[in-house]
């Protein structure tokens, strides 16, 4: 399935052979994706740099995925998180969603289902968006609709 745009996907994994094959999988989709070695190369990037998907590997040279999170979230970066970890504890995957991560995959995992996942992050993306379009609508009308009883 081809996305409406391209999609900014960002995968922050130290190792190379993980991001070159999300890499090749997500931009066969029609996906530009963008890639960080590190845990501090990919907060960098996500506050310079809009993002609509961060693939984050939970252990990462110099700040975990956990702490790229919290760190982005501060900085009220919008991407949509997805945490990869080796570690199929439920306290990672529970602690990952505290911090604000959309969800979590596994290593190794099935590209379907990291496909399957970003899909679902970027819909959830767009109903979001579209969420907070109608309530700033609803809000102008109820404003106005106050301003002109107040009036009258």
């Amino acid at each position: 399935m081809e996305a409406e745009h391209p999609a900014q996907i960002l995968i922050a994994d130290d190792e190379r052979s993980i991001r070159w094959v999300l890499r090749e999988a997500l931009s066969a989709q029609g996906h530009q994706v963008h890639e960080a070695e590190t845990g501090l190369e990919a907060l960098e990037h996500l506050e310079k740099t809009p993002v609509d998907i961060a693939l984050l590997d939970i252990r990462m040279p110099g700040m975990s995925g956990l702490d790229v999170i919290s760190r982005a979230q501060e900085a009220g970066c919008g991407a949509t998180m997805i945490i990869m970890t080796a570690q199929t504890t439920m306290a990672n995957a529970i602690e990952a969603m505290k911090r604000g991560a959309y969800d979590y995959v596994t290593k190794p995992f099935d590209l379907e289902v990291v496909q399957l996942l970003v899909r679902r992050g970027l819909e959830a993306r767009k109903l979001s968006s579209q969420v907070d379009s109608l309530r700033s609508e609803l809000k102008k009308r109820y404003e106005m609709g106050v301003e002109i009883i107040g009036r009258s």
